[in-house]
This record gives C-alpha cells, sequence and structure tokens, in this order.
C-alpha cells in the first residue's frame, strides 16, 4: 500500500532554519547534535497501547522539532551541557542501515517512522513540477522525458536499468522558497516536512542538519522539463546544493552505472553522456523524434547515439512506448499511460538493426564484431 503525503499543515515553520554551514566534521555533528537528542530521550511520549491515531508519532516529532527551535538558548543549553556524545542504550554494533555511534534517536522516537515518511522512490527519475491532467503542456513533456530515459544507442533497454518507472512529489506549497519550485525545495521536502528523525538533527542552536539521502538525486524541475534535461543532485549536510550535473535523459546509462561504484558528479562529467555539450537544451515541445533528430543535426549526440537514425528510432519508441507516437500524431501525446511503458527485462535481448549495420562497418567509430549482432 502507497504511504501518504506527509506535508506540514501550513508549511515548514520559519523558525526551523538549515545549519550555517555544511562544512562539520562527523565528530563535530556529534557535538552539535549531542543535547538534541538527549532532549528527545526525555521528552517523548510513547503512545497508549490502545490509541490508533495513524499521525501520532509525526505530528510528536514535529512539534519537538518547533520547540526546539523556537526555545531559548538557555534552554538548549541546559540539554547541551548535560548531554554525553552516544545516549545510553543506543551505543553497541548495529546493521550498517543504522547510524553511527554517537547520533542514534533512542528507538522509541523511531516508532512507525517509515508509515509516516514522505512516498517516494529515491532511486527514480522525480518531477517535482505539477505533471498531472490539469498541467497538460508539463504532462505532455513529462511522457516524452519518460520515453526519453530509455536507450537511444545501439543496444535496447533502459538507462536505469530496473528502475524505468518515474515518479512525481506534490512539493507543500507554504514551504517552498520559490514559485515554481527548483531542487533546493526538494531535501527539506523529503525529509524535514515529515521531521523524519535520522535523517534529520537539530544542533545546539536550533538549526537543522540533514543526515539522510544527499546523494544522486535525479530531479526534474519545471525549467527541466521545458529543456528536457534533469539534475543530478548532490546536498551538503545543511541543504544547500554541494555539487549538480544537468543531464539529458538518454545521457544517463553509464551515469547510472556509476552510482554502484560511488562515483561523484565530477566523475559524472567526465563520463561518456557527462559533457555539457552532449546535455544542451532541448526543445521538448517538439514531437519525440524530431527532439532527437535535432539534437543529431547539431551534433550533440554521444557517438553511441549517433550512429543511429530517424528510422532507428521510430522502432525504439514503438518498442518501449508501444501506442505512443499515433496518440501524439493525433495531438494526444499528453494523454499516454505511462503503466504501458515496457518493462526493460522483456526487450533486453532485442538486438537493433544497427547492430548489423555496425557489424558491417557502416559507421569507423565504432567496431562491432559480427556474432555480437546475430539474433
Amino acid at each position: 500500500m502507497s504511504r501518504q503525503l506527509r506535508n506540514w499543515p501550513g508549511g515548514i515553520p520559519p523558525q526551523i532554519r538549515p545549519h550555517h554551514t555544511g562544512d562539520l566534521s562527523i565528530d563535530e555533528i556529534k557535538e552539535e547534535v549531542k543535547g538534541w537528542l538527549l532532549f528527545i530521550k526525555e521528552n517523548w511520549v510513547p503512545r497508549d497501547h490502545d490509541d490508533n491515531d495513524d499521525e501520532y508519532e509525526l505530528r510528536q516529532r514535529r512539534a519537538l522539532v518547533e520547540q526546539w527551535a523556537s526555545a531559548s538558548q538557555e534552554f538548549r543549553d541546559s540539554f547541551q551541557n548535560r548531554a554525553l556524545i552516544g545516549l545510553p542504550g543506543t551505543e553497541g554494533r548495529r546493521p550498517p542501515s543504522e547510524q553511527v555511534e554517537g547520533l542514534r534517536y533512542p528507538a522509541e522516537a523511531l516508532e512507525r517512522l517509515r508509515e509516516t515518511s514522505q512516498p517516494c522512490h529515491s532511486n527514480r527519475v522525480i518531477s517535482l513540477a505539477p505533471v498531472d491532467a490539469s498541467h497538460p503542456v508539463n504532462r505532455a513533456r513529462w511522457v516524452k522525458f519518460a520515453i526519453l530515459l530509455y536507450r537511444y544507442d545501439f543496444i535496447s533497454g533502459h538507462c536505469l536499468v530496473d528502475n524505468y518507472m518515474p515518479a512525481t512529489v506534490e512539493l507543500n506549497p507554504a514551504s517552498v522558497s520559490r514559485n515554481p519550485p527548483t531542487v533546493v525545495d526538494f531535501l527539506p521536502w523529503l525529509d524535514l516536512e515529515s521531521a523524519r528523525f535520522g535523517s534529520i538533527y537539530l544542533t545546539r542552536t536550533g538549526t537543522v542538519l540533514y543526515l539522510g539521502a544527499l546523494h544522486n538525486h535525479m530531479l526534474v524541475d519545471e525549467e527541466g522539463l521545458r529543456t528536457g534535461r534533469l539534475t543530478l543532485v548532490d546536498y551538503e549536510i545543511n541543504g544547500a546544493i554541494k555539487d549538480c550535473a544537468i543531464l539529458r535523459p538518454f545521457n544517463m546509462h553509464n551515469v547510472y552505472l556509476g552510482f554502484d561504484n560511488r562515483e561523484n558528479i565530477s566523475d559524472v562529467r567526465v563520463k561518456m553522456g557527462g559533457h555539457k555539450l552532449h546535455n544542451q537544451p532541448m526543445d521538448m515541445d517538439l514531437p519525440i523524434l524530431d527532439i532527437l533528430d535535432h539534437q543529431k543535426a547539431a551534433q550533440q549526440l554521444i557517438v553511441d547515439i549517433d550512429v543511429c537514425n530517424r528510422e532507428d528510432w521510430v522502432k525504439d519508441v514503438e518498442r518501449y512506448a508501444p501506442g505512443y507516437l499515433a496518440l501524439e500524431a493525433a495531438g494526444h501525446g499528453s494523454d499516454y499511460d505511462l503503466n504501458r511503458l515496457v518493462e526493460p527485462s522483456e526487450i533486453e535481448n532485442v538486438k537493433k538493426d544497427v547492430l548489423k549495420r555496425l557489424a558491417a562497418g557502416s559507421d569507423p567509430r565504432i567496431t562491432i564484431f559480427p556474432p555480437f549482432a546475430q539474433d
């Protein structure tokens, strides 16, 4: 069952502010948050056993965050000066998925944490812009974006392997810092809106640190929809942008494979598909095949895609998104149901026609041995 949206009613209170710097060592972080963890330990009130309130823990987490951020410095110091690094009962060996010693919340404050966190698939491409039927221009662009995440080189498949279905989030309009929202607004939505303990911590001065998922978020804002590019983002622990790369969807394959090797964004920029030349803005209001054609004419495709032609891409789109081209031709591309997108496992063994041409020596830039091109 999918989780509910967990936006903070009325928006994140303005007194809850990010820390002034993201440049802290792990030992400095532990020192900064020890008073906060003691405050949680001493003030958490477990629910009654017969209480069926689904949001009891969520509301309490938010209330404690707001109380600490709004308190006087004297109040916060009364906990900071008594606290030791590492709450009693939380230290010792734990699974790698848990925080390191010195940063562990009391277990009772983590009850129902997953159930009351934001519904989000952080290993997928995520649209921050509204792409429902009430935003038809965005919707049409988003459908094309989702289809362009497949591979348009000489191999069948999806650039994100099995994570082919893109996701959307509904940012809290009362919390976002600008309209339309940008990638800066994503991390507070993901972790602070639901006061997600273990991912957020408050410092001795009442500011917020983010220690959850900070790397390789693949986000598409309104500008990204218009220009056909996602933003690959790394965040600082105070929520600021640490680094980012702007990438076309069909260039993501080699980039995505590097995630398993913990490559950083500076590595992305020198990988095939990561260069600035190959990630210039595109006109996402063009028909999908014209989008690819325009990049080929401008010599802005990586060589693995550039060896293909429009006829190849017609077959690709029909293979990946059956029926889309007919809908688009009729002026109804925005009506395409993304649930019709083919699962990558169903087409991973399909050999494209371009392989046979390359095996016959059609393009000296790429050498394909004949056995590889055979069905």
